[in-house]
C-alpha cells in the first residue's frame, strides 16, 4: 500500500502543498506585509521621533537663540549634503548629514525608538547609519565609511544602525564633525549657517506660529563684504527679511497624518481562501477518479489490510511541504527585500493561510475516511453473502 501511495499521490501531495505554499507566500503573504512595513516606515520617522518642525538655514547665533524661546524646546542642527560616500568597498551617492551639536541627536530619528543594533563598544570616530545605507553598501556594525568634509577625506566606523530615514530618498546617515571640521565646510560655503535644522517643540502652536510667520533663515544673509555696495547688501538684507518661509517649513505632525492609513487584509483573506478550496478540491478530484477506491478494493480490504494510514501519509506528508515551502518562501523574501520589515509588521494574519490549509486537510482527511468506512462496510456486507 505504500508503495502505490508513493506511485500515485506522494508527487502529487509535495506539488500541490508546494506551489499552495509558494503562491499564498509570493501573491498574498508577502505583498500584505510589505504593504504594513512600507506604511510603518513612511510614518515612523514622524512617529518616532521628537521633532515637531524642520526649518531652513538657521544662522549660528539663532542656533543659541532659538531654544527657550517661541514655543521652542531643542534644536539639532546640521549641515545637509549629497556626495559619494565609500564604505565596504562600495561607492553610493549618499545624503549625509553633519553636525557639531550631538548633544540633542536623541530629538532626531537617529534615537532609541528607531534603533536596529548598535556596537557594544565605543567607537573614537562613529558614525550612525540607517538601515537602507548599509543593504545597499554591505555593510555592518564596525565597518569603515569614508567621506570628503572640506578638502579632506573622514574616516568614521560604523557605530549603528537605525531604521531607514525616509525623509531623504534613499535614506541618509549622520556623523559628528568636529570644529576644525566645521571651519571647512563654512569656508566652501556661501552661507553663515547650517543647512537645517531639527525643531522639538515645548508649544507646538506657538512654535508653528513663529515659524510660519516670524522664522527668517539668518544662514542666507551673506556677509557685508560679498557686496560692493551699502545698497546691494541692503536689498540682499531686504529680499531675506520681508519674505515669508511658510512653505519650506516642514510640520511633523501634518505630514504624520497624510501618511496615516490602514493596510487592508482583503488579500489575506483571499489567499486564504483560495488555498483552503484548492486542498479540498485536490482531494475530490483525487476521489472522484476512483483509482485508489478501485485499488482499495481489489487489493486492500479483502485481505483485511487496514487503508486509513494511506490517507493519513498524504496528511502528515501535505501538512510537512506546505510548511516547509511556506516558511521558507517568506524566508528567503524577508531576508532579501529591498526595503526595511520590522518585526512588529509580521503578525498573526501570516497564520491565517496555515490554518486555512490545516483545518481543510482535516476535512478532506475526513472525507476520505468517511469513503474507506463506506466501502469496507460494503465489501464485508457482500462477503457476508
Amino acid at each position: 500500500m505504500t508503495g502505490y501511495w508513493i506511485r500515485h499521490r506522494a508527487l502529487l501531495s509535495i506539488i500541490l502543498s508546494a506551489v499552495i505554499a509558494v503562491v499564498a507566500g509570493l501573491l498574498f503573504v508577502f505583498p500584505f506585509i510589505s504593504q504594513i512595513a512600507d506604511n510603518y516606515n513612511s510614518q515612523s520617522v514622524y512617529k518616532n521621533t521628537n521633532i515637531d518642525f524642520i526649518a531652513p538655514e538657521p544662522s549660528f547665533e539663532q542656533i543659541n537663540e532659538l531654544p527657550g524661546s517661541n514655543g521652542i524646546d531643542k534644536v539639532f542642527p546640521f549641515f545637509l549634503t549629497k556626495t559619494a560616500v565609500n564604505a565596504g568597498g562600495k561607492t553610493r551617492t549618499t545624503t549625509v548629514l553633519l553636525s557639531d551639536h550631538f548633544e540633542n541627536v536623541d530629538i532626531t530619528m537617529y534615537n532609541d525608538k528607531r534603533l536596529i543594533k548598535k556596537s557594544d563598544s565605543d567607537f573614537d570616530n562613529p558614525i550612525l547609519v540607517d538601515w537602507q545605507f548599509c543593504k545597499d553598501t554591505s555593510t555592518d556594525i564596525g565597518d569603515t565609511v569614508s567621506l570628503s568634509i572640506g578638502d579632506t577625506t573622514a574616516e568614521y566606523k560604523i557605530y549603528a544602525i537605525y531604521e531607514t530615514n525616509s525623509i531623504y530618498e534613499n535614506g541618509a546617515i549622520l556623523a559628528q564633525i568636529s570644529t576644525e571640521q566645521k571651519d571647512a565646510i563654512v569656508q566652501k560655503s556661501q552661507n553663515n549657517g547650517y543647512s537645517q535644522m531639527y525643531i522639538s517643540a515645548s508649544d507646538y502652536n506657538t512654535c508653528q506660529a513663529y515659524l510660519t510667520k516670524d522664522y527668517r533663515p539668518m544662514g542666507r544673509l551673506k556677509n557685508r563684504d560679498r557686496f560692493d555696495s551699502d545698497e546691494q547688501y541692503q536689498v540682499h538684507y531686504d529680499a531675506i527679511m520681508e519674505s515669508g518661509y511658510a512653505n519650506e517649513i516642514t510640520d511633523f505632525r501634518v505630514r504624520e497624518n497624510s501618511l496615516d492609513k490602514k493596510v487592508s487584509p482583503l488579500m489575506i483573506w483571499i489567499g486564504t481562501a483560495l488555498s483552503a478550496v484548492l486542498i479540498i478540491a485536490f482531494n475530490v478530484v483525487m476521489a472522484k477518479r476512483g483509482s485508489e477506491k478501485g485499488y482499495f478494493t481489489k487489493h486492500c480490504i479483502p485481505k483485511g489490510q487496514n487503508v486509513k494510514p494511506y490517507y493519513t501519509k498524504s496528511f502528515i506528508c501535505e501538512l510537512l511541504c506546505f510548511a516547509v515551502a511556506y516558511g521558507a518562501i517568506l524566508f528567503l523574501k524577508l531576508n532579501t527585500s529591498a526595503m526595511y520589515i520590522p518585526k512588529s509588521t509580521i503578525g498573526i494574519e501570516i497564520a491565517f493561510i496555515p490554518a486555512a490549509v490545516l483545518v481543510a486537510e482535516i476535512i478532506s482527511l475526513s472525507m476520505n475516511n468517511s469513503m474507506i468506512k463506506s466501502i469496507t462496510k460494503k465489501e464485508k456486507a457482500k462477503a457476508k453473502n
